[in-house]
């Protein structure tokens, strides 16, 4: 699944937007104050000059904050503390020359006293703007970051599952190249029919390999080409069937997932020795559960459950990893052995197939080609 979060608003949003709140609140904490016709216009205008100078400053003091982003935390704080108070003292001194451009009568003299506080007051007000500066500003690289690191672990997922899809492809053509050798010598019409089989299933394989769902009813129609395979190698030592809930067709599951699930059946019904081996596949839907069984007669010693005979070890444990890594806790795989049976159960959230999404899924993450 692919991962976006939410862009941070641009400086400049937020630049204009809070120090024109700052100016409505200042003229609002200002206004009871008043007690002369006109006040409320010189109040407006003193005021809003105050929050247009605390505007330039803290738009020159950006750009010495941009150098030293990113840097150590001591550093900015040195950096912001210094560079507030001498702002701080500049804004007295624009506030002052202003007053008394403006006001012919506005006796300096008298306001000596009070501009050490009218410093500390806006040194404070920037160091809080400063503050928030740098704040946003590490906020934006941890985002930053955050989504590199997202992105990063989506495309680990998709090579990962890209990778263990690829694995079955070697591993049918092991296990079937090995029948075909068998039946060269001792029946080539049987060995020709399989071959034929095996390219329809290898089609399949082509294209669909890229794809990490695909439709139950072509995973199945594979499965039914692997079971022909094997059943041109075995003839009557093999009995197999396939059961499907009506309805359950057009569900989405991995591509490759019922495939070496019916290949590890095969496998361990003829080590067993138990003929004809017996393989079922029942597909069944319970609520939200899409459930697939596999069973086969025969027994299973624990030692193979990973590594059967003549194998490889890579199908059920492929079947888990791919598993975990696409549903993680919401899908399972359970094997169990009750009177002459293997069974092995997997469960699936049931989500139907979308095939507008289904055309995306080469550019998107994984769980973007099913939806739920």
């Amino acid at each position: 699944m692919k991962h976006r979060l939410a862009p941070a608003p641009a400086f400049w949003t937020l630049q204009l937007g809070g120090w024109g709140l700052y100016a409505i609140l200042l003229i609002i904490t200002f206004y009871p104050a008043i007690n002369a016709d006109g006040g409320a216009l010189h109040l407006v205008v003193a005021k809003a000059h105050r929050a247009l100078y605390g505007l330039a400053l803290t738009s020159v003091m950006r750009l010495a904050y941009r150098r030293l982003f990113p840097g150590t935390f001591r550093r900015q704080t040195l950096w912001a503390m210094v560079t507030s108070a001498a702002f701080g003292v500049l804004w007295t001194v624009l506030g002052e020359l202003w007053a008394i451009w403006l006001y012919p009568t506005y006796d300096w003299h008298r306001h000596q006293m009070s501009l050490p506080r009218l410093s500390l007051e806006y040194g404070v007000t920037l160091l809080g703007w400063s503050g928030l500066y740098f704040g946003i500003k590490h906020a934006r690289a941890w985002q930053e970051e955050r989504e590199r690191a997202l992105r990063a672990d989506t495309l680990a997922q998709e090579a990962r599952l890209a990778s263990l899809r690829h694995q079955m492809h070697p591993h049918f053509l092991f296990n079937a190249l090995t029948s075909v050798r068998a039946l060269i010598g001792e029946d080539p019409a049987r060995a020709r029919r399989m071959v034929t089989e095996m390219a329809d299933f290898l089609r399949f394989s082509l294209q669909k390999g890229d794809y990490p769902h695909v439709p139950l009813e072509e995973e199945l129609s594979m499965v039914r080409s692997y079971l022909s395979i094997e059943s041109v190698r075995f003839e009557e030592k093999l009995d197999a069937s396939l059961s499907v809930e009506p309805g359950t067709e057009q569900l989405t599951v991995p591509a490759f997932l019922i495939q070496p699930l019916v290949d590890n059946a095969v496998k361990h019904g003829l080590a067993s020795g138990v003929l004809p081996v017996r393989v079922r596949v029942r597909v069944t839907r319970v609520r939200d559960v899409l459930r697939i069984q596999v069973d086969n007669t025969g027994t299973w010693a624990p030692a193979a459950r990973e590594l059967g005979p003549q194998g490889t070890g890579t199908g059920l444990r492929n079947v888990r990893e791919r598993l975990a890594h696409l549903y993680a806790d919401r899908a399972k795989l359970e094997t169990s052995e009750t009177e002459g049976w293997v069974h092995i159960v997997v469960e699936l959230p049931a989500m139907e197939w979308t095939p507008i999404l289904a055309e995306e899924s080469h550019d998107a993450a994984p769980a973007r080609v099913a939806r739920g």
